[in-house]
């Protein structure tokens, strides 16, 4: 074994593939029982993808799949990292390790303090699409794009829905302009979520959309940046011999393009690593 990498989403299957086509022999350990990573969670086209125009997140994530199957790429689903010591990976399902390790764990929706539920979703996507809105009273928290984003949505679908966020909204202004007849609260807030009151006002269910944090192993002790993996041009991490591609670390602007180019660039890196 070359190479172990944790993590199947879009980076860590880019990173996969080119080392099975370089060469180098490699398992991929995902923690879910599929391989997409976030895109598994969207049921909405991904507009940002070069050339698959008309695909969901959900078919995305499947093509990703897909692709891993058929170059035969060593796929361990259901396979949570528990701990990670150097090389040396620690799973629900057993240990294993190699020369050299890939840190693709990507990024989660932030919960605020929030819990999640049947009427408390956290994180845009399928959860708040199947969330039942007609007629019903939805607060959005958070000021980014997801958070205009889902209102809009929900909105669509007849609730009737207010956004809070604590500063002033940071989303694009052609989100923000697409819905003007929904109300923007800007400023403190008390959340009680088990009254599923906002400033004692009651609601029928809360999104919580709080942006995304990076999910990293425990065990290792590497240099972070905001909480992000810090790597270097090459994808190299703090500790020598693991490194990290994706949302989970500092390096570039998140989406599935640069995810899968950085999981390109690392594999390439260790083949030249063991080149040597």
């Amino acid at each position: 074994m070359d190479a172990i990498i944790i993590g199947g989403g879009p980076a860590g299957i880019s990173c996969a593939i080119w080392l099975k086509k370089l060469g180098v022999e490699c398992v991929l350990l995902e923690a879910s029982a599929q391989l997409g990573g976030l895109q598994t969670r969207s049921p909405y086209e991904n507009l940002w993808i070069p050339g698959v125009q008309g695909k969901t997140g959900q078919q995305v994530a499947a093509s990703l799949a897909d692709h891993a199957k058929a170059v035969g790429i060593d796929v361990r689903l259901g396979c949570p990292v528990l701990f990670v010591d150097g090389q040396q990976v620690t799973s629900l399902v057993g240990t294993y390790s190699a020369p050299y390790l890939v840190i693709a764990t990507g990024s989660q929706p932030r919960t605020g303090g929030f819990t999640a539920s049947d009427r408390i979703i956290i994180g845009p996507g399928v959860g708040m699409e199947t969330l039942d809105v007609k007629g019903r009273r939805v607060a959005i928290f958070g000021g980014g794009d997801n958070a205009f984003d889902q209102a809009r949505f929900v909105r669509d679908r007849g609730g009737e829905v207010t956004i809070f966020s604590r500063s002033a909204p940071r989303a694009q202004k052609l989100l923000q302009d697409m819905i003007p007849d929904v109300p923007v609260v800007v400023g403190p807030y008390q959340a009680d979520q088990d009254a599923m009151t906002i400033n004692s006002e009651a609601f029928d269910a809360f999104g919580v959309m709080f942006g995304f944090e990076a999910v990293v192993p425990d065990g290792l002790a590497l240099d972070l940046d905001n909480g992000y993996v810090r790597v270097d041009r090459f994808g190299e991490t703090s500790e020598p011999g693991v490194y990290a591609c994706g949302e989970v670390t500092d390096y570039w602007h998140p989406c599935v393009t640069t995810s899968a180019a950085h999981g390109i660039q690392v594999a390439k890196q260790i083949s030249i690593r063991l080149q040597r």
